[in-house]
């Protein structure tokens, strides 16, 4: 069914026929038999995620095959001594030295400002997150405001279409009566006629 195309004349606020069970199960199974004529959707075989990140691909390829999480590298955190007297090793061992005191200088500094700034940070970032809640839980009030007014505006055209159909079907019934009962006249006129002519003919 081409819904595009569809007159939709639903009024489930008066009419009152899907109540009935035999009704809603006969309409059930229509709606199971015109999703069986539906074609499925196409959905795509591949989805290329993370284009643009190497590094997300990867990791993604990895969750997705379900390889484990590599061991953590904990080698450049330690601080040993090289065991043979090799100036590139001592090279290595003196930077990484270098970038240990510089990484655990960057943690002072971070739990110093932290300790400074940190409780406003964290007061501004509740208070910019209730405002963030209260706008949201605002618009999300007049969009129920806005359902309740749409669906009482459809149930007051629907009651007031009701009333209509009503009228009109009780006139039209009406009229149908009228016409059986001149239908019912006419036969019976004919039939009296018919009867005077035969007596008229038997006269003569």
């Amino acid at each position: 069914m081409d819904g595009h195309g569809a007159d939709l004349d639903s009024l489930p606020y008066i009419d009152k026929e899907y109540d009935d069970p035999a009704i809603r199960s006969q309409v059930l199974e229509m709606i199971q038999e015109e999703m069986g004529r539906m074609s499925p959707p196409v959905i795509p075989r591949s989805t290329s995620l993370f284009k643009n990140s190497e590094l997300l691909r990867k990791e993604y390829e990895r969750v997705k095959s379900g390889r484990p999480l590599p061991p953590f590298d904990i080698d450049r955190y330690k601080l040993e001594a090289p065991k043979e007297a090799n100036i590139d090793e001592w090279q290595w061992a003196s930077d990484n030295a270098a970038s240990q005191l510089e990484h655990q200088s960057i943690r002072l500094v971070n739990l110093e400002l932290l300790q400074q700034f940190g409780a406003n940070a964290w007061k501004l970032s509740n208070f910019q997150k209730e405002r963030m809640l209260a706008v949201i839980e605002n618009a999300t009030d007049g969009y129920k405001r806005t359902g309740v007014d749409l669906n009482k505006a459809r149930k007051y055209e629907q009651v007031e279409a009701g009333v209509k159909l009503r009228d009109l079907e009780s006139r039209w019934e009406e009229g149908v009566r009228q016409c059986i009962e001149i239908q019912v006249a006419n036969c019976q006129l004919l039939a009296e006629i018919s009867k005077l002519e035969h007596g008229t003919a038997n006269s003569t």
